[in-house]
């Protein structure tokens, strides 16, 4: 497996001496394009950009909060990624979701549709460690 680049870019800034700034902005959010850009044009060395789930029970209340709130209006997996395509961004970006926003994709088509859409990194903090083969070859696939 070689570095992407999410790694190569992180890397580059540690070894440079920089700490590194990587902002969390749950997609589908009032603006969340604007507030994204705004985070690269201030500095951010990545973006995290949280895809909204309904029961999201790994997140503190603030997240929570707001991804109940992009739920109500509208967000969905695939008008995020349509949003991510849009961005003009220099910084890599990383998508953060639940295991079964990707198990009701499907590992394989996720994958490539981060991918198509720019994402450098996926989190997947729930992923079952059954699962995390499947998943990691499926994401090595896509790039």
């Amino acid at each position: 497996m070689t570095a992407g680049r999410l790694e190569t870019h992180l890397r580059a800034q540690r070894t440079a001496g920089r700490k590194l700034l990587v902002p969390y902005i749950t997609g589908y959010m009032d603006e969340w394009e604007e507030a994204v850009m705004a985070c690269v044009a201030n500095g951010a060395d990545a973006v995290e950009i949280g895809l909204p789930f309904s029961d999201p029970v790994m997140d503190g209340p603030v997240i929570q909060r707001a991804s109940t709130r992009a739920l109500q209006r509208g967000a969905t997996p695939a008008k995020i990624l349509d949003g991510v395509r849009r961005l003009q961004v220099t910084v890599p970006l990383i998508v953060m979701c639940y295991y079964n926003t990707v198990f009701r994709s499907g590992h394989e088509r996720f994958a490539h549709s981060v991918a198509d859409a720019g994402i450098s990194g996926v989190i997947v903090p729930d992923l079952p460690l059954e699962e995390a083969g499947d998943w990691c070859a499926a994401a090595d696939a896509a790039g």
